[in-house]
């Protein structure tokens, strides 16, 4: 994809206002919140209001290097910050000085915290991670999704709070400046050596646009120096252009929908952020590659009524989108489609109205949308994102019916599961054949034994092994020859390459398709010598072995497989609470369809 920014950001920065001409929301008039959601915070101020502070101890950061729990201590940061933005935005409304002296204790233990950087994200930069934070040095300057979070969250306090700190002393807002610009702004300006930044490794992520946007926020609120402002909104809009090479025309995310709210989310947030630094003059939301990025989350939604999604990648299946985001989505990039889609989105739950992504929390809580137009949404019946070679297929243009979706790809993708040939299928908008999703994570997710976890193994997807010998992660192991067929709803894939040479595939070609109501999958493979083939399906209930070569799903929908090969079921008891949360269920099942001795064959299979 080309770079947006490439021939238009030192024109754009050059039109970078000063902080006193900054205008929060430009594209709105007189934002402001719903009575619901002033209550609502309100009422969280008043809850922190009786409750203390936790200490932060050290301990607890050197829990990551221990044993490589990074929750305990994310845990703790996360609740003092949430502490403080309530407090802040209850004496932001009611101004009566009743969460005055909490909420500037809250902001100077912050102010305090040796470091903002979580422990897990240490080697950003440096080779080496300490057990402890060197900050105090100043030896060591890293800016990871936190760090900029808590700047972008400082930032509004000072920036809407002026009055209410200065009335106490300019002091707390001069320190947060100093902070900001120490911890945040500098060394996202000085340094270009964050693997995220896209200078020294092309294979970026989220942490892109997610970072950029909370730095462009920190900028906009806080920065007075105005060259400072030209200059970090200027590299600012270098960088996300980093993030869209990684992207194809039709804006598909390799990382799934559920980072997508922190990836093309996060990237529209930056395009917002730049219209309101510049007063409206970088403007690039008619781009039809944008609206493309924008348009994703609605193609792959399966069921919007329960917030079901492909969950390809490191995710859940369900996904919590925010109507008032995607419809904004889809105004901005003039998208008829996408702003129906977050017009039928569910209404937010309005106990929790703002956590993260500060400056889209705002501002979808000051946007006052018509009422949910549910059930009005016309599913499209196809989609295929040839870049990530993802297909997407269902019967109706409601969620009545099979819906069909296919990866190809390979297993070097962000957030990669070793997946590709993988695929789902739903009924009437509920889950048949499933992808297990992402568990907790924890140091182990993200270093050498990631794919010893159970939910990243192809055999815990819906993909045979060879030989007992599973798909392996890089970015060689990936399909080969891809053919869809958009008249038939087909995929076609080459898997020969997504095995190691140790399966002894000579021949792996997968094929699938959604037609007349019935979901085939026809494998044709052929081994060196003969050996054993061993089919996989996740379910999320359990099935029923009947015989005749047919296995009950729990839906009364059946799945017909060949005849040379053996049906067994295994249940997997589920320990981790985030699997269990997003299915609602304490085990999943696996279907084995296996044969000990053969080394040829077409082999077909059938849901319907």
């Amino acid at each position: 994809m080309p770079k947006i920014f490439e021939h238009t950001a030192d024109q754009y920065a050059k039109h970078v206002v000063s902080l006193d001409d900054f205008r929060l929301f430009s594209d709105m008039e007189n934002p402001s919140f719903a009575e619901e959601t002033k209550q609502t915070i309100l009422r969280f101020a008043e809850e922190y209001l009786n409750q203390e502070y936790k200490p932060i101890l050290a301990h607890s950061y050197m829990r990551f290097e221990k044993n490589g729990n990074r929750s305990i201590y994310e845990g703790e940061c996360s609740e003092r910050r949430q502490m403080v933005w309530y407090l802040f935005l209850g004496e932001y409304l009611e101004r009566k000085g009743r969460f005055l002296e909490k909420l500037i204790d809250g902001i100077w233990l912050i102010l305090d915290e040796c470091s903002w950087v979580y422990p897990a994200h240490t080697k950003i930069r440096i080779e080496y991670t300490p057990k402890l934070p060197l900050y105090y040095k100043n030896e060591v300057d890293v800016v990871d999704l936190f760090s900029a979070e808590t700047g972008a969250m400082l930032s509004f306090i000072c920036y809407l709070g002026k009055d209410i700190l200065d009335a106490v002393t300019p002091i707390i807002r001069d320190r947060i400046l100093y902070e900001v610009r120490r911890r945040v702004l500098l060394p996202y300006l000085n340094y270009s050596d964050f693997w995220w930044m896209g200078y020294v490794r092309r294979n970026i992520n989220n942490w892109c646009p997610w970072i950029t946007s909370n730095v462009l926020t920190a900028c906009a609120l806080c920065e007075p120096d105005m060259q400072k402002r030209k200059d970090i909104t200027r590299k600012c809009m270098e960088v996300i252009d980093h993030f869209t090479l990684i992207y194809h025309d039709d804006g598909g995310c390799d990382e799934g929908p559920n980072y997508w709210t922190v990836a093309g989310a996060s990237y529209f947030d930056c395009l917002e952020l730049l219209y309101d630094i510049t007063g409206g003059y970088a403007n690039v939301f008619d781009d039809p590659f944008i609206r493309s990025m924008g348009e994703y989350i609605a193609k792959v939604c399966v069921n919007i009524d329960e917030n079901y999604y492909i969950n390809f990648a490191d995710a859940g299946p369900r996904v919590g989108i925010h109507r008032n985001l995607v419809t904004r989505f889809g105004r901005r990039t003039k998208s008829a489609m996408l702003e129906n889609f977050g017009l039928c989105c569910p209404t937010p739950n309005p106990s929790m109205p703002m956590k993260w992504y500060l400056y889209r929390s705002l501002k979808n809580n000051c946007e006052i949308l018509p009422p949910r137009t549910e059930g009005t949404y016309v599913y499209p019946k196809k989609a295929w994102f040839g870049g990530i070679e993802i297909m997407v297929a269902r019967e109706a243009e409601d969620t009545s019916g099979l819906f069909f979706a296919m990866k190809g790809g390979h297993n070097k993708e962000s957030h990669n599961h070793n997946d590709v040939g993988h695929f789902v299928i739903y009924e009437n908008g509920q889950p048949l054949i499933i992808d297990i999703g992402v568990g907790t994570y924890c140091a182990d997710t993200f270093n050498e034994n990631r794919y010893k976890i159970f939910t990243m193994r192809s055999s815990y997807h819906n993909l045979p092994m060879f030989n007992d010998v599973e798909q392996r992660n890089g970015f060689e192991f990936r399909s080969d020859d891809v053919v869809y067929d958009e008249e038939y709803n087909r995929l076609t894939l080459n898997l020969k390459k997504a095995y190691p040479a140790e399966s002894g595939l000579c021949k792996f070609i997968r094929s699938g398709e959604l037609n007349d109501g019935v979901v085939h999958i026809i494998d044709d493979v052929e081994l060196n010598k003969s050996g054993k083939i061993d089919f996989h399906l996740m379910t999320a209930d359990e099935p029923t072995i009947t015989g005749n070569n047919t296995i009950r799903l729990s839906t009364g929908r059946t799945v017909t497989f060949d005849g040379r090969l053996s049906a067994t079921v295994d249940k997997i008891q589920l320990e981790d609470p985030a699997i269990i949360r997003s299915w609602g269920r304490d085990c999943l099942y696996r279907i084995s369809l296996r044969n000990e001795n053969i080394r040829e064959g077409i082999f077909k299979m059938t849901i319907q």
